[in-house]
């Protein structure tokens, strides 16, 4: 393997772990330019494995989060909220796999809530690797610009499906 790719495999592997800890990065985009330049399978295991230890990260800081401000989750009003989320904590934890999705708000969240960590660490290397390998499998059709609108085109399209059916649930509500 040439040493330029063992070079983007390592800051592919490290930009997954950035764009966790620091919510603006576009995961996205980093794994289906990656799917483009090294492949499905490489791509799905490095960044995979990135995204899988940032989420373990965040959840780890979420748990001292919550031991730094105890007093502001001992708060009736905070309690009823970590309440209701640790309810649908498994489907929270599901919510990661579709693309558009805050899985970085969640693992913080899922720390912060103490969330089974079982759980946690169980479902995140699953939602890890499969929301990479439909990402580096999206990235692996572009072939020129015509193809890459197609991808735009899927990536658009599963934004508005997954906002429409949260916020059409949120409405019934």
């Amino acid at each position: 393997m040439p040493l330029d790719t063992i070079i983007g495999l390592i800051v592919l592997f490290f930009s997954m772990i950035v764009q966790v800890i620091v919510p603006p990065i576009p995961a996205e985009l980093i794994v289906i330019s990656a799917g483009k330049l090294y492949g499905v399978l490489v791509t799905t295991l490095v960044a995979g494995a990135g995204l899988y230890l940032g989420s373990v990260i965040a959840y780890y800081l979420g748990f001292y989060l919550h031991r730094r401000f105890d007093r502001f989750f001992e708060r009736d009003k905070v309690q009823c909220i970590i309440k209701e989320l640790k309810k649908y904590q498994t489907l929270i934890l599901w919510i990661r796999v579709l693309p558009y999705n805050p899985s970085d708000i969640i693992a913080y969240a899922a720390g912060i809530i103490h969330l089974d960590r079982r759980a946690f660490l169980t479902i995140t290397i699953l939602t890890s690797l499969t929301r990479c390998f439909l990402l580096a499998l999206l990235g692996s059709f572009i072939t020129g610009l015509k193809t890459l609108f197609g991808v735009l085109v899927v990536l658009v399209l599963s934004m508005v499906i997954v906002h429409v059916f949260v916020f059409r649930k949120n409405r019934k509500k």
